[in-house]
């Protein structure tokens, strides 16, 4: 009996759970960038929320690409750094676990 299904099936459960957390931190990233134009000098707690989220993956990018003057380009790049990994590792994931299945 051929046991290599469960890989194919522990790598299509890693596939759903990486998608999972790109789409999430794609949809922080927004939130975070419409909160901080919209009141930027307000304390709000869902703002905070939000942009803790969105550091997840924004602060190391932050270190590597410096602000434009007042334009921050970070949330803009950590979006197509998320679709690049989505479309290339977690759909190269599910094509490996159908091949294993």
């Amino acid at each position: 009996m051929n046991k290599v299904f469960v890989v194919g099936n522990l790598l299509k459960a890693i596939a759903i759970v990486l998608r999972i957390f790109i789409y999430t931190e794609m949809a922080a990233i927004i939130i975070s960038a419409l909160l901080s134009w919209v009141s930027p000098f307000v304390y709000n707690p869902v703002k905070y929320f939000f942009a803790s989220l969105a550091d997840i993956v924004e602060k190391p990018l932050r270190k590597l690409i410096p602000p434009l003057g007042p334009v921050d380009l970070t949330p803009f790049i950590a979006i197509l750094l998320l679709i690049f990994l989505d479309s290339f590792l977690v759909q190269t994931l599910f094509d490996l676990a159908v091949r294993l299945r």
